[in-house]
C-alpha cells in the first residue's frame, strides 16, 4: 500500500525554492486533471469533510467549543497537506516549494470564501 509520509521536522527546509521547486496545484490545475484523478481527488474531498463533520458532531455533542476545534481541524488539514506536498517533492527528487503552498493556500481560502458566498446567496434566492 502506497502511503504519505510523516512531514519532517518544521523549519527543515528552506522557505525559498529552487525553478524546480514542486508545490501544489491550483483548484484550477485540479479540475483540468484526466476524469480517473480528479474523480478520486473528489472522493478524498467528500471523505475528509465527512470525517471532520463527525468529528465536529461529536464536539458538539460532548459540550465542546465548535470554533477551537474547526480553527485547530484547519490547521490539522493544512499540515496534512503540506507533508503531502513533501512527499510528492521527496518522489520527484525535487525540492518542496513552500511559497507556492503559501500562495495556493490563500488562493483556496479565498475561492472558499467565495464559494460560501455564492452558496449563501443562491439559497436566499
Amino acid at each position: 500500500m502506497t502511503q504519505v509520509d510523516r512531514p519532517s521536522s518544521p523549519g527543515s527546509d528552506a522557505e525559498t525554492a529552487s525553478p524546480a521547486a514542486l508545490g501544489p496545484l491550483s483548484i484550477a490545475d485540479c479540475r483540468d486533471l484526466e476524469p480517473l484523478l480528479r474523480r478520486e481527488l473528489e472522493t478524498l474531498d467528500y471523505e475528509l469533510r465527512g470525517v471532520v463533520n463527525r468529528v465536529l458532531a461529536e464536539v458538539e455533542d460532548a459540550g465542546g467549543d465548535a470554533a477551537p476545534f474547526l480553527r485547530a481541524a484547519a490547521t490539522v488539514l493544512l499540515s496534512v497537506a503540506a507533508g503531502s506536498m513533501e512527499t510528492a517533492a521527496e518522489r520527484a527528487r525535487e525540492p518542496a516549494d513552500v511559497g507556492a503552498f503559501k500562495d495556493v493556500a490563500e488562493d483556496v481560502a479565498q475561492w472558499a470564501k467565495s464559494r460560501k458566498l455564492r452558496a449563501l446567496l443562491t439559497d436566499e434566492a
